[in-house]
Order: structure tokens, then sequence, then C-alpha cells
């Protein structure tokens, strides 16, 4: 009978598989909380990642014109967005997916130093 070591698990093998499923399942929570949007000003504004690229343009046509304006869809309809309120939500936008990834690396610093951690508690809403 022939041994084939190449299908041994060893400890180290069975640790890293572990820990990059619970890097994952960290991640995926992360992508979870940065897709759950953000409201300024009573207006909900859709965090996805095509939705941020579409705030960003659309606050940099805010930038370049002062006297922009859109009409910007929303959970509850299109509502006319000047320069300034599109401004404020990128800015909102982007402050709201920066606490996701900051979230992210809390957790990640837990588990690389064996503290216990909540994955479900302390993300942005």
């Amino acid at each position: 009978m022939t041994i084939n070591w190449s299908q041994m698990h060893t400890v180290e093998a069975v640790r890293a598989k572990a820990d990059a499923a619970e890097r994952d399942r960290i991640k995926a929570r992360r992508d979870t909380a940065i897709a759950g949007g953000v409201t300024l000003g009573g207006i909900g504004f859709a965090t996805d990642d095509v939705s941020q690229q579409r705030i960003m343009g659309a606050a940099l046509a805010a930038l370049i014109d002062p006297e922009y304006s859109v009409q910007w869809k929303t959970p509850d309809g299109f509502v006319t967005l000047d320069a300034q309120t599109i401004i404020g939500a990128a800015q909102a936008v982007r402050a709201h997916v920066q606490a996701c990834f900051d979230r992210e690396a809390q957790l990640l610093a837990a588990r690389a130093a064996g503290e216990a951690y909540d994955l479900a508690a302390g993300w942005p809403s």
C-alpha cells in the first residue's frame, strides 16, 4: 500500500483555510454594510458601487459648476438636488463607505490579536 502524502492536511493548512474563510465572512459583511445606503436631510442615497460612482460624478460636476442641479432618483422617487446638496451627499456616502472599511479593520485586528468580536455589531447604518 502506498501513501499519497500530497493529500495530507497539515494543521497549518487547515488553520490557513479557516482564516481565509473568516476573512471572507468579514469582507462580505463589510460589503453588505457598504450597500446599506445613507440618509441626508431626509433623502435616501444608495451606496452600492455603481451609486457611489454616480454621486461622485455628480459631485465633480457640482464642484465645477456651483449652479449645477440634477434630478436624482431616490428610493422614494426623483428629487431635485442643488450643487451644495450633491456635494454633501457625496461626502456622506464617502464617510459611510470609509466607516465600513474602518469597522472591517477593527475586526481583522481583533482576530489577529486573538480577541473575541461580534461580526454583526458595530457597522454603520
